[in-house]
């Protein structure tokens, strides 16, 4: 991080300074929002969550060494930084911040595969490049602005994630960020019940392109329908995909399991062969959107395809562990109906007996209920061999696929599943497993990586 003054950050939020004149010259060396990482000369900002109010931390903060504190109540001591609202001037402040950096930032959103594309773009870039990413899951309100105050002279570029839970929330992090390449890349039905409908969801994604710089460039997966109708808006979008109508397109496209898929990428009158090492025709779109990414920003032909050859997934993200038994595939991390099929389709198509334990996909909803069904439909017409359902709304997977086939069980919890798990995988099975975060089904896939080898 650079240093820069109590002074700029005031002016910077708009706020009123209260405390020592000479506080306002000394320097800002960390900005932190958990007073429990409060070193000597940060700025601490007493954000309010579900659970806690960070004000009720300032002493804290003041006492790790806390240079000053913003705060949405007068205090009657200490320098701090009266604001209206700690989150906003924290947007502020990062938004300032990233004002003196000079970089080209790529910007990624969109209902599923953001945080893979993320990680992908962010390898290519990174053999030209010295590259600031996102880490992690880090794309919300305050991890956006904690990556941004991150950045520090020696970056070339940078690649921020950015997710949503209500309108206007890619707004206020496109706003911070600046981004010169903005990918959106898709339009699903994760969060759905914050949107009402996916034609919400796509106004609330491409709020990220309001911020874009004036001669940036959008590059949008042009097989989504939805995601499509933005080239009105800007003629100049790289579209990728399958279709032919694509700038940016794959073609011969040739599936080795999990060791991943070989294709042939067409742009400008050109053609690569690109090797993605993860499985599914999904992480062939996110490949593509690198490959747009890279370009724009002069990344070489051969140092793109170095870059996206050298992906590895990470840990709950379609993970494969070999027990020397049976094949893992935890993509537990996050579900929604896209990604769960995505994953659903790359099991079905893996050596021996596929087996899917598959829990709840929450924040979907009244429309909950049918999506869970449509996916119980979709594990049966991909040939699941056993369709494991956890919680209360995958009841509805495992009605739909035992009705159209499918062998199918279900249990209320986890502990009633554990239970039973030893006597229902067999020798040579794929185990994929994946659910939304707060099922916690990584504990069911590490549970079968110790105890079924």
């Amino acid at each position: 991080m650079v240093a820069f003054t109590v002074a700029e950050a005031v002016s910077a939020c708009g706020g009123k300074y209260a405390g020592a004149e000479n506080i306002l010259k000394m320097n800002i060396t960390d900005v932190v929002i958990d007073s429990r990482k409060a070193v000597p000369g940060c700025l601490f900002v007493p954000v309010r969550g579900e659970r806690h109010d960070g004000h009720d931390f300032l002493g804290a903060a003041r006492e790790a060494g806390a240079i000053c504190c913003l705060t949405e109540r007068p205090l009657d001591a200490g320098p701090h930084i009266l604001v209206g609202s700690a989150l906003e001037a924290l947007h502020r402040i990062a938004e300032y911040y990233r004002s003196l950096f000079p970089i080209p930032v790529v910007g990624v959103t969109g209902s599923a595969g953001k945080t893979t594309t993320k990680e992908l773009i962010a390898l290519v870039l990174s053999k030209k490049y010295n590259v600031l990413k996102t880490e992690g899951n880090l794309n919300n309100q305050t991890g956006v602005p904690l990556t941004v105050f991150r950045l520090a002279p020696e970056h070339e570029a940078a690649v921020i994630e950015m997710g949503m839970n209500r309108f206007g929330e890619i707004r206020n992090l496109s706003r911070i960020a600046r981004p010169r390449v903005c990918v959106l890349t898709n339009v699903g039905e994760a969060h759905i019940e914050f949107f009402g409908s996916k034609e919400g969801i796509l106004a609330a994604k491409s709020e990220m392109l309001e911020y874009m710089e004036p001669e940036g460039t959008a590059v949008i997966n042009g097989d989504d329908p939805l995601l499509l109708t933005l080239t009105r808006k800007y003629p100049d979008a790289v579209t990728y995909g399958f279709g032919k109508r694509n700038r940016i397109r794959a073609e011969r496209v040739y599936e080795s399991g999990f060791e991943g898929s070989r294709f042939t990428a067409r742009y400008e009158g050109k053609e690569a062969e690109i090797f993605v090492p993860a499985p599914g025709r999904h992480m062939i779109q996110n490949a593509l959107a690198a490959l747009a990414a890279g370009r724009l920003l002069n990344v070489e032909d051969e140092l793109i395809i170095e870059g996206i050859a050298s992906y590895r997934p990470a840990a709950g993200r379609m993970h494969v562990t070999d027990t020397g038994k049976i094949r893992i595939i935890n993509d537990a991390y996050n579900a929604n109906p896209a990604s769960m099929a995505a994953g659903i389709s790359v099991a079905a198509k893996a050596p021996g007996r596929s087996v899917c334990i598959l829990g709840d996909m929450f924040e979907l909803g009244e429309r909950g209920a049918g999506y869970h069904r449509e996916i119980g439909r979709h594990a049966a017409r991909e040939g699941v061999g056993l369709v494991i359902c956890v919680g209360e709304l995958s009841k509805n997977i495992y009605e739909e696929a035992a009705r159209n086939g499918a062998k199918a069980l279900y249990f209320k919890d986890k502990e009633e599943l554990v239970k039973e798990l030893s006597s229902l995988i067999e020798p040579g099975d794929t185990v994929f497993v994946k659910a939304s975060h707060g099922m916690r089904l990584e504990e069911t896939a590490k549970w079968l990586e110790e105890n079924i080898k």
